[in-house]
């Protein structure tokens, strides 16, 4: 089975068979694990020691060991990535919407500002807003975000919080 290097005293490693290496093989594919009365059975039909026949399927069972984790991390490889563009993706928008809250609030501001004699006078007018917006088109859309009239305006309803709607994201 195994010959003996006459120079040195090691034991030379005897190569397999193809016959034998895929009989081995597709005894593996039916069951990983060997049952001693199958390690027998295979070391007699195959010509070899039982203890060849178990190392070789301990050492089969390592490498498809090995081959499992490996495709295992390519799995998880690849959905950390998506994971991780869909977050980037999700703290882009947060920063548009945070970005369209600031101009919007800006452009509120602006608005006040300028027509603050009209806001002053709708307040007056028979309280019919009372701190809210009125008439029939409250808002309009600009840029993807409601923006109110100044018409419709009262600055009094104005909440303190703008800046405060969407938590941070680090």
């Amino acid at each position: 089975m195994a010959a003996t290097s006459s120079h040195s005293g090691e034991r030379l490693k005897k190569r397999l068979t193809r016959g034998q290496l895929e009989s081995l093989e597709s005894s593996f594919q039916e069951e990983i694990k060997l049952e001693p009365d199958r390690k027998m059975r295979m070391a007699r039909e195959l010509g070899l020691a039982p203890r060849q026949v178990a190392v070789w399927f301990q050492n089969r069972r390592a490498r498809w060991k090995a081959k499992q984790l490996e495709l295992l991390y390519d799995a998880l490889k690849r959905e950390y990535d998506s994971v991780s563009r869909e977050k980037l993706k999700l703290q882009e928008e947060v920063m548009t919407l945070k970005t369209m809250l600031k101009d919007q609030s800006k452009r509120n501001q602006v608005s006040t500002e300028i027509s603050g004699d009209e806001t002053a006078e709708s307040t007056s007018v028979g309280n019919q807003s009372s701190g809210r917006l009125r008439g029939t088109s409250h808002q309009q859309m600009v840029d993807g975000g409601y923006v109110f009239s100044v018409d419709n305006y009262n600055p009094v309803a104005v909440p303190p919080y703008w800046g405060t709607v969407l938590p941070s994201y680090p």
